[in-house]
């Protein structure tokens, strides 16, 4: 089970810092001597991975404060093409192309010239992490704890902005996860007035924060109105650690069931919900986790959480997937797109949140 360091890490580091992340806590500089210790004993040890109201009326006490920007059969073919001069001021201004949109071979939606500009800037730190990590080997070796906190904070503010501190890393993973919400965000979601389940849901931070805001409506959530599963690969927070009984687990953490993504969307009882995937690892996981939510007729809005192309997430077979049109006519139309706060804690992130719905046309 991965450390918080590594599941969210954007940047590319060696694999001993790789142990020192793992091992590193908030404030236990000891660890690190500790881990020096065990280094030197044995250099192939690894630190240890360690009752409510129906759906049809959460959905309308939902419904009844914000309406959702869902696509009609009758409406959604006139965004079907995006014009010229939306284009042309793309291109020349940034300006956003407009939504909702059909999406084509040829979008932009992953591949923004802020996207490219963060993936420069994150190239420039991994070449400055580099020699980061050769002094915190340095400091390893001689176990100089002052050395090894000093350059431990050089590595938390390359990875995570200035003047941010590892525990406010820690702390920021506790209540979100990997990616910040807020407010707008949750609301969006829940707009659509649809059951809820969310893959790769590490700890649980989004759903648990969705389960507060209805809530907060005075909203009697059903034990099954928001689904979490997630199959512990990579979990956000090291749950030896962060275990139930723990106030923070209490706080912000959610009954996420252990499952694979593609087998938890297969389930009967969860067709015709809201596919939610935030922070989806690299590879193929989002891809099919997403193809397969796709087959069922029911299953038509996809809220995705991520970077783009060349980013920390999916990658570009799921995005090509989303820009293209399959056999039995289906395609996604992107209903809008949403920033992420701005967080102490959260990184240099460069997520979004894409919000779609699968039309047949």
């Amino acid at each position: 089970m991965q450390n918080s360091s590594i599941t969210c890490m954007r940047l590319n580091y060696n694999q001993s810092t790789s142990k020192l992340l793992s091992l590193y806590g908030s404030s236990c500089v000891a660890l690190f001597v500790a881990w020096s210790s065990r280094q030197q004993q044995n250099e192939t040890s690894a630190a240890a991975q360690s009752g409510g109201e129906s759906r049809d009326k959460i959905a309308q006490t939902i419904q009844s404060s914000q309406q959702p920007r869902v696509l009609s059969k009758s409406n959604h073919l006139k965004y079907g093409k995006v014009k010229a001069h939306d284009k042309i001021l793309y291109k020349i201004f940034g300006k956003d192309l407009p939504t909702p949109r059909l999406l084509t071979p040829d979008d932009p939606l992953f591949d923004t010239p802020q996207m490219r500009r963060g993936l420069a800037q994150r190239r420039r730190d991994e070449k400055e992490l580099e020699g980061i990590q050769k002094d915190i080997m340095t400091c390893v070796q001689i176990n100089d704890r002052n050395c090894i906190e000093s350059n431990m904070q050089r590595v938390s503010e390359l990875m995570y902005g200035k003047g941010v501190t590892l525990q406010v890393r820690e702390d920021f993973l506790i209540q979100y996860g990997c990616t910040p919400y807020d407010d707008t965000i949750l609301d969006k979601i829940l707009s659509f007035g649809k059951p809820i389940m969310d893959i790769g849901a590490g700890n649980g931070q989004w759903s648990r924060a969705l389960e507060k805001r209805l809530q907060e409506r005075g909203v009697k959530v059903m034990n099954d109105y928001i689904v979490a599963y997630d199959d512990l690969s990579s979990i956000p927070l090291n749950t030896e650690i962060y275990h139930k009984f723990t106030q923070p687990a209490k706080d912000y953490f959610f009954n996420v069931q252990t499952m694979d993504g593609v087998d938890a969307v297969k389930l009967i009882k969860n067709r015709g919900r809201l596919l939610l995937l935030v922070y989806p690892p690299p590879g193929d996981m989002a891809l099919e986790v997403v193809r397969n939510y796709a087959e069922f007729p029911g299953n038509d809005i996809l809220v995705l959480v991520g970077e783009g192309n060349g980013g920390a997430n999916a990658n570009n077979r799921l995005f090509d997937f989303l820009k293209r049109v399959d056999d039995n006519g289906n395609a996604w139309v992107l209903l809008e797109k949403m920033d992420v706060p701005n967080v102490p804690g959260g990184g240099k992130g460069l997520e979004q949140v894409f919000i779609f719905q699968k039309v047949n046309i």
